[in-house]
């Protein structure tokens, strides 16, 4: 299928929208390249005029992340004027869109589509060897420390003498066994020796209990913020780095939710240290009453060709 360039940014993601495949009908392990849209629409209203808006958006993938990189994206704000919306790339070479409005009569829209292509035959997803170093990927944050049951854990792994990537399988593993999945039980400040304690949560607890444990083998490893395709929301996940031949690491790539290795189906959109650093909204504003929020997301696969593998923003 060929995409029509000469669209603005909102036609053509709709464009790709209407175009996108049934996930349940792909046999993924045969995909060998795959495109994949992944389409935001954020509203916030008030009950009267809001001042000095400040929202920081992680919503857009990051740039190049091992096999997957961003072909396109589309970003608009709806319903407000703002003064400032910026590009930034943080510390861990995540995306953000950062803006700032002077005054949001009663309602402001953010507009977000991305397109990524990720390729199964990149090989290894490798990183520079300074990151089996990076203190940010070893030191327990406040969401991550492990208490004493969680300590007690690491070392019953330790004691098996089991390293590198089979290690971090098993540690996927064990978390999966312990916890339980279920809604309602924590919330995005909810600790991993917390989530822990109750044995339950949703991916964003299993991702934390499962770095607690890594970090306190020592093992670096980080917290991923994504979407499964198919899944129709966002997830999370953990990748462990070890190192590999010729001096880098390999990043091992995680899912302790469903105990498995990720794939085809994972899109990338941040990683850093735990949630806070990859929270998708958060801001501030100056007014006497509380915002309503309301979202809606699509993740398509999309079939797109080489006329598109070059990236525009608006």
């Amino acid at each position: 299928m060929k995409l029509p360039l000469d669209l603005d940014g909102a036609a053509l993601g709709e464009q790709l929208a209407s175009a996108s495949l049934d996930a349940a009908q792909v046999d993924w392990a045969a995909v060998r390249r795959s495109a994949y849209l992944i389409h935001q629409r954020i509203s916030y209203r008030y009950e009267g005029p809001v001042r000095q808006l400040r929202q920081r958006l992680v919503v857009q993938p990051r740039a190049q992340h091992g096999d997957q990189r961003r072909l396109r994206r589309h970003f608009e704000v709806l319903h407000a004027s703002p003064q400032r919306v910026a590009d930034i790339v943080d510390g861990f070479g995540n995306h953000v869109v950062d803006i700032a409005i002077p005054v949001v009569p009663e309602e402001v829209t953010f507009i977000s589509w991305s397109v990524v292509e990720r390729d199964a035959e990149h090989g290894p997803h490798l990183a520079a060897s300074q990151d089996l170093r990076d203190p940010r990927l070893l030191t327990p944050t406040r969401l991550t420390a492990a208490d004493s049951d969680l300590r007690d854990l690491a070392q019953d792994l330790a004691t098996t003498g089991i390293e590198q990537a089979r290690l971090a399988e098993i540690v996927c593993a064990r978390v999966h066994q312990e916890m339980r999945y279920q809604y309602d039980v924590t919330g995005i400040g909810t600790t991993a020796a917390d989530a822990f304690r109750i044995r339950s949560g949703v991916c964003q607890d299993y991702a934390h209990v499962m770095l607690a444990l890594t970090r306190e083998l020592g093992m670096p490893s980080r917290y991923v913020s994504g979407q499964l395709v198919g899944s129709g929301g966002s997830h999370a996940w953990v990748e462990v780095l070890i190192p590999h031949s010729g001096g880098s690491a390999q990043v091992i790539s995680l899912d302790p939710t469903h105990n498995r290795l990720t794939d085809m189906t994972y899109l990338t959109v941040a990683v850093g240290r735990d949630y806070s650093d990859v929270a998708p909204l958060s801001g501030s504003y100056r007014a006497p009453y509380a915002g309503r929020l309301s979202t809606t997301k699509q993740v398509c696969v999309v079939s797109l060709d080489s006329d598109l593998q070059l990236e525009s923003s608006a």
